[in-house]
């Protein structure tokens, strides 16, 4: 495997694996429902917990990330398979969008068209559990170090979440950019 498989790695799955950690467990910091100093064990042993609460209830209110990441089993896992499935879905309304043809979507008529939707939406889900498969372009041992650099990507995101201030809603965010640019205006001012 190359330096630029390796890079490739980095920047189709370690960083984006990285960020959405980040994310995913600065909500969970930030809401209360973990303790910032807990271990990897105990993270675990509350996302578990999560994951049930998450099967009972039922409500269509809150984030729907957080609840897709329970939803394909939280953690490490869960996170991958995420990613993966926001990657395909996006390639395909962009492939959508710019080869659209309403004659051959309607070909076969509209029950057609729905049956192929929901086909493809589930054959994009089994590739999403898949993912290890998806990311890689070659088998064999570049299957470990895709994985590896995944799992170090999320690995680094909890770390930072832990770490960091936390960043519950999008209003800590938009206050904490006035308050730097309101210091950088104070700065020049003198």
């Amino acid at each position: 495997m190359s330096i630029l498989d390796w890079l490739e790695a980095i920047i189709k799955l370690g960083i984006p694996m990285a960020v959405l950690g980040w994310l995913m467990f600065n909500w969970l910091y930030g809401a209360g429902q973990l303790s910032r100093d807990a271990g990897h064990k105990a993270i675990r042993q509350r996302l578990d917990e999560l994951k049930k609460q998450h099967k009972t209830n039922k409500s269509r209110h809150g984030n729907y990330l957080y609840k897709q990441w329970l939803f394909f089993g939280g953690g490490f896992y869960g996170l991958a398979v995420l990613w993966t499935l926001l990657v395909i879905e996006v390639a395909e309304v962009i492939g959508f969008i710019f080869n659209f043809d309403l004659a051959a979507l309607l070909a076969d008529g509209f029950i057609a068209l729905f049956v192929n939707l929901v086909l493809s939406q589930f054959g994009n889900i089994v590739v999403a559990v898949l993912w290890f498969g998806y990311w890689p372009e070659s088998g064999g041992a570049s299957v470990v170090i895709w994985v590896g650099i995944a799992y170090a990507g999320y690995l680094l995101g909890i770390h930072l979440a832990r770490e960091g201030e936390s960043l519950h809603g999008l209003a800590d965010i938009k206050t904490r950019v006035k308050l730097r640019r309101q210091a950088t205006k104070d700065k020049e001012a003198k």
